[in-house]
């Protein structure tokens, strides 16, 4: 009898049913808290109506190594369903590095036996990891996995860059090396003569979800001749926000680092910080204090303040904006694993997933900047509003 046991855990009941074992093993890991149950179950509840969830769960002797957060989506291809897998917090919401949960010593194991229980499973045509780390185990371990074998043909795309700052080198160090440096000290002198100057960073319970809601007007002004938000642009997103904005704040996961200058928030940087790593997931700042440069000034007193805490890394996540390159002095890819059976439809949307891709890439290289930068940000409120309805 083999060591390792995969059981698979379908419908609603599925977290209300793991909860507490999900946290403590979730405790037990490095993953980041895109994974932990307060996530995973608010998006699954917020913004997931047309997916199943598809949980499997990895046992040894009766205890709980590991969880492979997945769900189920259907979808037409020449007018045929197609089934896909992928993880549980793809797409819409924003969240990087998903992956297996499990600890480190564990996680090659538990592969094996999770592809075997894949390759025998015949409710889906295709499975699409998105954003794992380039670092992730699971990248190579899978690509070794289907050489072996003809189940499924594997795939990696770089799909994202995540631009990061390493901390151990200081912020005296940190802020000379970065390309606002003189800007940022100019800013901040002119900006500390302003009265009720401060910098503040929310994580008490009770002043969470005020502190969300001041970095949402902030944000969503931001955002507003453009069509409105990705991260916060409609209603079933501001309230996956709103919930797992209270819940993380429970686990301590969740921080907001603001400037006040005349008695009003002026700059806001909604972040998860784990102790290790300040995740920067997004931001915002009033438009009519521009020309102060809140929103530049607030970044670089983010980051001197997650060094004194004891941080190590700074992550931006995932982006290409200017701003993140500029003081960053690392980077990490996401990439993305297909893993398709060899059939005809797997191969059929593969070849348009392909298409869609060079199209978007091509355009970026050929069009203007300026028309570009307007077509994309209708493709992306489009594929917000797709994705979540």
């Amino acid at each position: 009898m083999n060591q390792i046991q995969i059981k698979k855990s379908v419908g609603k009941t599925a977290f209300l049913e793991i909860y507490k074992d999900w946290a403590n093993l979730f405790r037990q890991t490095n993953c980041v808290p895109f994974l932990s149950y307060e996530w995973i179950s608010a998006w699954f509840e917020k913004l997931a109506p047309n997916r199943e969830i598809y949980l499997l769960k990895a046992f040894r002797h009766g205890e709980l190594i590991g969880i492979l957060p997945l769900c189920l989506q259907t979808k037409k291809v020449f007018g045929l369903k197609f089934r896909q897998l992928g993880f549980l917090g793809e797409e819409i919401g924003g969240a990087d590095y998903l992956d297996l949960i499990a600890k480190d010593e564990n996680k090659a194991e538990i592969w094996i036996e999770i592809f075997e229980f894949l390759k025998n499973e015949k409710s889906f045509d295709s499975i699409n990891l998105e954003n794992l780390g380039q670092n992730s185990e699971t990248i190579s371990i899978l690509e070794n996995l289907c050489r072996l074998g003809k189940s499924f043909r594997f795939k990696a795309v770089n799909s994202s860059v995540c631009p990061q700052i390493k901390l151990e080198s200081g912020w005296e160090s940190i802020l000379s090396q970065s390309k606002r440096k003189d800007n940022f000290k100019r800013r901040l002198k002119k900006l500390e003569k302003v009265e009720g100057f401060e910098f503040r960073s929310v994580t008490a319970k009770e002043e969470i979800s005020a502190a969300f809601e001041r970095f949402a007007f902030l944000h969503e002004k931001r955002w507003e001749k453009d069509g409105g938000s990705e991260a916060t642009g409609l209603p079933q997103l501001m309230d996956f926000h709103r919930s797992v904005v209270e819940n993380l704040a429970e686990k301590d996961l969740i921080r907001f680092d603001e400037i006040w200058a005349e008695g009003e928030c002026r700059a806001s940087v909604y972040g998860l910080d784990n102790g290790k790593t300040f995740y920067y997931y997004n931001a915002g700042y009033d438009l009519d204090w521009a020309n102060m440069s809140v929103g530049m000034v607030l970044i670089g007193l983010s980051i001197r303040a997650a060094i004194l805490r004891g941080n190590m890394t700074y992550d931006f996540l995932r982006g290409e904006e200017t701003y993140k390159f500029d003081w960053s002095n690392a980077q990490e890819n996401l990439v993305t694993i297909k893993l398709n059976r060899p059939n005809f439809l797997a191969l059929v949307n593969q070849f348009f997933e392909d298409s869609w891709i060079f199209m978007r890439d091509s355009s970026k290289n050929l069009l203007p900047s300026e028309f570009a930068t307007k077509l994309q940000n209708l493709r992306r409120n489009w594929l917000r509003n797709r994705k979540a309805n």
